[in-house]
C-alpha cells in the first residue's frame, strides 16, 4: 500500500557489488539450445465482477477519516480509521474486518482512544506472510507510545495492544514484517535542532522486542526522518532515511546482513546535486527493490522530475538513476512491484489542464512505457487524495479524488481504475454523489478482487465512510485454482520446500527468472514425519500439504491460500496405515484435472495409486505396477507434450529413466534419459519454474549447489543451469 513516509533523495547513488550465480555447462541429457522467457504477471483477464453497491462503514460521525486499507494473504480485508467523538477531544481508532470470500463487513472494533489535541497520528496496517495483519499506531499524550496489535488469520478480534517504546519525543514510527513474524520498528526522536533514529527488532511472531539501538551518527542541527524499511530476499534488512541541514541534503542507509548481530555504519546513497523531495521504497516478491523520488533544480522551485533507482533481485547494487518525467514535488504512492519484476508508478503532476494522476510501467527488461494520464478532470493537489496498490496477481489498483465533470453537480468524487494484464481500465466513479470530501483508499486481493473505502461529507462538519468491492454482494467469487506448487504468496510461481535435521521447514519462493529467492519459515515439524506438497485436494482453491506422522497416520494440512503451512495450520485426517510405504510421488495420473498420489510398498516395491476423489480425500487404492524397489521416484509432471503426467526414476547406477503416463494410472515402458545422476542428493520435479510452459527439474549435488534442468517438452531436459549455492544444510528438498 502507499502509506510510506517521505524521504529526501538526490540522484547520485553509491553502487555496491553484484551477487550472481554462474551457469552450469555439463548436460545430463540431450537437448537443443534455448532459454526460458520471462513471463508476465500471473493475472486474471479482468477485475473480478462488477462493483457492488456502496455500504456504509460508519454513521454520520464528526471528523471521520480512513487511515489504512489492506488485504491479507487469504483475502480478508481490514480497514482502520480515525473517528472524532462530537463535543469532546476524544479521537478513536476503529477497525473493521471483511472475511475472505464475503461481501459483508463485521461490526467495527474500538482499538484505542486518545486526545484529539495530540494530532491525527500515523496508523498502519501490515499484512504478514502467515496471513495475519498487524496494526501499529502512535498513541499521543504527555508520553507518546508506539503500540501494536495483531489480527490472527481467520480471526475477528484483535490481540491486546503491546507497547514497544514510550517517551516524550517519540515520533514517526515505521514497521515492517517479514517471514516467520520477524519484524523491525524504526522511530525518530527530536533533540533540540537534531533528530535521532532508533530501531527495535523482533525475531518471531511470538518473540519479544529488543532494546532500542541508535542507527544514525550525525552531529547536531541535522534533521532526519521519513524512515523506510526493506527486507531482502536473502534475509538482510535495509533502513533508509533522509538527512537535511546546513551541511547535508541526502539519503542514507544502514544494512544488517542475514544472521548478523549488528547494523552497519550509515552510508550515503545520494549526493545533494539537486533539491530532493519525498521518496518511496518498496520491494517485490522476487526481491527487486525500488526507490522513487522527485527533484527540483534549486530550493526556490522549478519543474520537478520523477527519478527511479532499482536494485535487482539477488543483487546488493542499486542501478543507475532513471528519469521518468515531470512530477509534483512529492511522490504520493510507493512503487508497485509485481512478481515478475515489473514496476508500476502512479503519481500526481500539475500540467496545463491542472493537477492530474499519471502512470507508467517499467518492464522486467528495464523499458518504461509512455506516461499516461488516468484522471479526466483536475485532481486536488494534496497527499491524501491519491492511492495505489498492487494485488497478489499483479493487478494494479488506483484511486483518486477528482472534480465533477462540466455540467454535473458541483463537488468531488472518488474514482478507480485498474491495470489488468497490462491494460488500464476506464475510470469508474465509486462515490454515491459529489461532495466536499471524497478521500479514499484501494486494495487488491486474490482473484483480482478489489475493495475501496472512501469518505463522503454529509454536512458542514460531518462525514461518513463508505465501502464497495468487486464481485456480487453476498456471494462468493468463483474459486480460481491455485497454480501448481504455488504454496506461498499466491503469485503463480512454483515453490520449493526444504527441511533441516531439526525438522525446521522452509518454503523457497520461485521467481520469474527461474530461481528461488524469498524464504518463508514453516515452523518445526517432528523429524519422524514425512511432508509432501500437494495441489488443492478439497476444491477450496488453496494448495495443501500431506503429512504422514510416525504412527502412519496421513493428514492433509490446509493453510489459507497463499499462507505458509505450519504445524498449527488446520488439518484433516485422511487415513491410517501409511507407514507401509517408503516413497511417494505425485501427478495427475488419471488425466481428470486432479492431482493423484503414488505410494511404494516397503516390502514388495509395488506402486499403489490413490486417485483424488474431489472431496478432500482419495478413492480406494489400486496396485498399478511392481518392481520399483531400489529406485528414486520423482513426480515430474508432463514432460513429452502428450498432456499426461509422467514419472521419473533413478536407478542405483545413476541412470535416469522416464515412464510416460497413459492417463489411466499406469505407465508405458521406460525410456532412458541419461546417466550421471547418482551424484545428486535430491531431485525434485518442481513444475514449470521458468514460465515457458514446460515442466522442469531441480537437483542438489553433494556440495550443496542447486541446479535447474529446463524441460524441452519432448521428454528430455536442456543443459543444467546453476541457480544457487549453500543448500547442503538441508536434509531434504521436496
Amino acid at each position: 500500500m502507499s502509506r510510506a513516509l517521505g524521504l529526501s533523495l538526490a540522484p547520485v547513488l553509491v553502487l555496491g557489488a553484484v551477487a550472481g550465480a554462474a551457469p552450469g555447462a555439463v548436460a545430463a541429457s540431450a537437448g537443443g539450445s534455448g532459454s526460458a522467457g520471462v513471463g508476465g504477471s500471473a493475472g486474471v483477464s479482468g477485475v473480478a465482477g462488477p462493483w457492488g453497491p456502496p455500504a456504509a462503514l460508519t454513521g454520520g460521525s464528526d471528523g471521520v477519516g480512513v487511515a489504512e486499507l489492506v488485504t491479507a494473504s487469504d483475502g480478508t480485508v481490514v480497514a482502520v480509521w480515525h473517528q472524532r467523538i462530537t463535543g469532546t477531544y476524544d479521537l478513536q481508532i476503529r477497525a473493521a474486518v471483511r472475511p475472505a470470500n464475503s461481501s459483508v463487513w463485521g461490526a467495527s472494533t474500538l482499538v484505542d482512544t486518545m486526545d484529539l489535541r495530540g494530532g491525527w497520528q500515523d496508523v498502519r496496517l501490515l499484512p504478514a506472510p502467515d496471513g495475519s495483519v498487524a496494526l501499529t499506531w502512535l498513541r499521543t499524550g504527555d508520553v507518546r507510545t508506539v503500540r501494536t496489535s495483531v489480527l490472527a488469520p481467520g480471526a475477528s478480534a484483535w490481540s491486546p495492544p503491546v507497547d514497544i517504546v514510550s517517551g516524550a519525543g517519540v515520533a514517526e514510527p515505521v514497521m515492517a514484517i517479514g517471514a516467520g513474524g520477524r519484524a523491525v520498528l524504526v522511530w525518530s526522536r527530536f533533540v533540540g535542532r537534531a533528530t535521532e533514529i532508533f530501531v527495535h527488532e523482533r525475531g518471531s511472531a511470538s518473540g519479544g522486542w529488543s532494546a532500542p539501538v541508535r542507527l544514525d551518527d550525525t552531529p547536531a542541527e541535522i534533521l532526519e526522518g521519513g524512515s523506510q524499511i526493506l527486507f531482502g530476499a536473502d534475509g538482510s534488512t535495509t533502513v533508509l532515511w533522509s538527512e537535511g541541514g546546513p551541511q547535508a541534503n541526502r539519503i542514507v542507509a544502514v544494512e544488517k546482513a542475514a544472521g548478523a548481530g549488528t547494523w552497519s555504519a550509515p552510508r550515503a546513497l545520494s549526493a545533494p546535486a539537486t533539491v530532493p523531495h519525498g521518496a518511496r521504497a518498496a520491494s517485490g516478491p522476487d526481491g527487486t527493490a525500488v526507490l522513487t523520488w522527485t527533484t527540483t533544480p534549486d530550493i526556490s522551485g522549478g519543474e520537478s522530475t520523477l527519478r527511479v533507482a532499482v536494485r535487482p533481485a539477488g543483487s546488493s547494487q542499486w542501478g543507475p538513476v532513471e528519469t521518468v518525467g515531470p512530477a509534483d514535488s512529492a511522490v504520493r504512492t510507493e512503487p508497485l512491484v509485481a512478481a515478475n519484476g515489473e514496476i508500476t508508478l502512479v503519481w500526481g503532476d500539475s500540467g496545463e489542464s491542472g493537477f492530474g494522476v499519471r502512470t507508467t510501467t517499467r518492464s522486467p527488461a528495464g523499458v518504461w512505457s509512455p506516461v499516461r494520464t488516468l484522471s479526466t478532470r483536475p485532481v486536488p493537489d494534496t497527499s491524501e487524495q491519491l492511492d495505489a496498490a498492487i494485488g497478489p496477481d499483479g493487478t494494479v489498483h488506483a484511486g483518486w479524488v477528482q472534480e465533477s465533470e462540466p455540467g454535473g453537480p458541483p463537488g468531488r468524487a472518488f474514482r478507480y481504475a485498474a491495470r489488468v494484464d497490462g491494460v488500464w481500465t476506464a475510470p469508474t466513479v465509486l462515490s454515491r454523489k459529489p461532495s466536499a470530501v471524497a478521500i479514499g483508499q484501494v486494495t487488491g486481493g486474490p482473484q483480482g478482487r478489489t475493495t475501496a473505502v472512501w469518505h463522503e461529507s454529509t454536512g458542514d462538519f460531518t462525514g461518513q465512510l463508505w465501502s464497495a468491492g468487486t464481485g456480487l454482494p453476498g456471494r462468493k467469487p468463483p474459486v480460481r485454482p491455485a497454480a501448481h506448487r504455488d504454496h506461498v504468496g499466491d503469485d503463480g510461481y512454483v515453490d520449493l520446500f526444504s527441511r533441516t535435521a531439526k525438522g525446521e521447514l522452509t518454503v523457497h519462493r520461485g521467481t520469474a527468472s527461474g530461481t528461488f529467492s524469498a524464504k518463508v519459515k514453516g515452523g518445526v515439524w517432528p523429524t519422524t514425519s514425512t511432508l509432501l506438497p500437494f495441489d488443492d485436494l478439497n476444491g477450496d482453491g488453496a494448495n495443501e500439504v500431506l503429512v504422514r506422522d510416525a504412527s502412519g497416520t496421513l493428514r492433509a494440512y490446509r493453510p489459507a491460500r497463499g499462507a505458509v503451512v505450519t504445524p498449527k495450520s488446520p488439518s484433516v485426517r485422511i487415513g491410517s496405515g501409511w507407514g507401509a510405504f517408503d516413497s511417494f510421488a505425485t501427478g495427475d495420473l488419471t488425466n481428470d484435472g486432479r492431482m493423484d498420489l503414488l505410494a511404494r510398498e516397503k516390502k514388495t516395491g509395488a506402486l499403489r495409486l490413490y486417485e483424488a476423489d474431489g472431496k478432500g480425500a482419495f478413492a480406494p487404492a489400486r496396485r498399478v505396477s511392481t518392481g520399483w524397489k531400489g529406485l528414486t521416484l520423482v513426480g515430474a509432471g508432463e514432460l513429452n507434450g502428450d498432456k499426461r503426467d509422467d514419472l521419473l526414476a533413478r536407478d542405483a547406477a545413476g541412470v535416469l529413466w522416464r515412464y510416460e503416463g497413459t492417463g489411466n494410472g499406469t505407465f508405458r515402458a521406460k525410456v532412458r534419459i541419461g546417466a550421471g545422476w547418482g551424484g545428486f542428493t535430491s531431485i525434485v520435479g518442481v513444475g514449470d519454474l521458468t514460465g515457458d510452459g514446460r515442466d522442469d527439474l531441480v537437483a542438489r549435488d553433494a556440495a550443496g549447489v542447486l541446479w535447474r534442468y529446463d524441460g524441452t517438452g519432448k521428454g528430455g531436459f536442456r543443459a543444467k543451469v546453476r541457480i544457487g549455492t549453500g543448500w547442503k544444510g538441508y536434509t531434504g528438498l521436496f
